[in-house]
């Protein structure tokens, strides 16, 4: 067959249609949603030393004493008559901290709701993490809404990421959009691309591959998984924070695991790929960032492949009205501990039937 450019082909779950097109005139960086596990710190990261961050512009510092990880908003040594009196730590000066998948999970909201059971299932994370050079740490200047819908387009890649993930011509190419009322996944599949130039090591004498690149965002924090399945080829899956630090800047400690690859490749993706892939994103999310700065009198303009990032943000924006109203709760389809593994595409590789 000969391989000609095709435009993906839009399947949508029908969970949009009963709740209409995402909102036209969109200001992210407004409004913080409350109640949630964000993964501040890579473990590796947090020794006796405190190590200073922020979520929405709240301070969080985090060291190691004794053996236990303390994670409060000011520095040691800080006099109880001084310290901040934050709702975010009871006046304690204390978050909620849960350690889990190589990262220091912070809960942002009311103390009391604070629940080990919220705290995303990682399914191909092992528990203690991964080493510290699987992971790299971004900055991106961009609000956080903005840095996730950019990975939810996986289109994207194709003109920003071609020498790792492929262009935009193959046989056939799908993309499925499904959501729940906290989480937005975007699958893409592609059958019959050309090997890209950084992958054409791993593929045998082959000089196509069929490839499934799966991402799921968490709404409330920005949490993102992501698994990359390049047959033949490789294997990439991420957990990738989008931590809002401040509203025009999101900092991204991202964790690599890279499959069906020489161990010495597995071993320097992060390092190799991670720092590449920001900077290209942070390239265009600068011109893209600024034009939201500010109120705007003109509408969004979109189209049906931005069905994704559509339907984020009209999960953002129910959330927001709902916590806006006061309720902070969970609804039954958006318990972040599910099993996600099938939706990931982790039980097998796609051609593999």
């Amino acid at each position: 067959m000969t391989t000609n450019e095709v435009q993906p082909r839009i399947v949508d779950d029908r969970h949009a249609a009963k709740g209409g097109a995402g909102p036209s005139r969109y200001q992210p960086g407004t409004f913080a949603l409350r109640d949630t596990w964000f993964p501040i710190f890579s473990s590796a990261m947090v020794h006796r030393r405190p190590v200073r961050r922020a979520i929405h512009g709240e301070p969080v510092i985090a060291y190691r004493k004794d053996n236990e990880v303390h994670v409060t908003d000011h520095m040691p040594g800080v006099s109880a008559q001084a310290r901040r009196q934050s709702e975010f730590t009871a006046g304690s000066g204390r978050y909620p901290v849960v350690e889990r998948f190589g990262y220091i999970w912070v809960w942002y909201g009311d103390p009391e709701h604070a629940s080990e059971e919220l705290v995303p299932n990682v399914p191909h994370m092992p528990l203690a993490g991964q080493p510290r050079h699987f992971i790299v740490e971004n900055v991106y200047d961009i609000c956080y809404e903005l840095a996730v819908e950019n990975l939810l387009d996986l289109t994207h890649a194709d003109f920003l990421h071609t020498s790792l993930t492929g262009d935009s011509l193959s046989e056939d190419d799908q993309i499925e959009v499904f959501s729940t009322s906290e989480t937005v996944t975007m699958v893409r599949t592609a059958m019959g691309r050309k090997i890209p130039a950084m992958q054409r090591l791993f593929a045998g004498s082959a000089r196509r591959q069929d490839v499934r690149i799966t991402t799921m965002a968490h709404v409330r924090s920005g949490v993102c998984f992501t698994h990359g399945d390049f047959n033949p080829g490789m294997s990439i899956r991420q957990l990738a924070p989008h931590n809002p630090e401040m509203p025009n800047r999101t900092r991204q400690p991202l964790t690599f695991d890279a499959a069906h690859v020489p161990a010495v490749v597995r071993h320097s993706f992060a390092a190799a790929a991670g720092h590449q892939v920001a900077r290209q994103d942070n390239w265009a999310f600068r011109e893209q960032g600024a034009q939201y700065l500010e109120p705007r009198e003109n509408n969004d303009l979109s189209s049906r492949f931005d069905a994704a990032g559509l339907r984020y943000r009209k999960v953002i924006q129910r959330l927001v009205e709902r916590q806006a109203a006061g309720d902070l709760s969970y609804l039954s389809d958006g318990d972040p501990g599910r099993d996600v593994r099938s939706t990931m595409g982790l039980d097998k590789r796609i051609g593999s039937d």
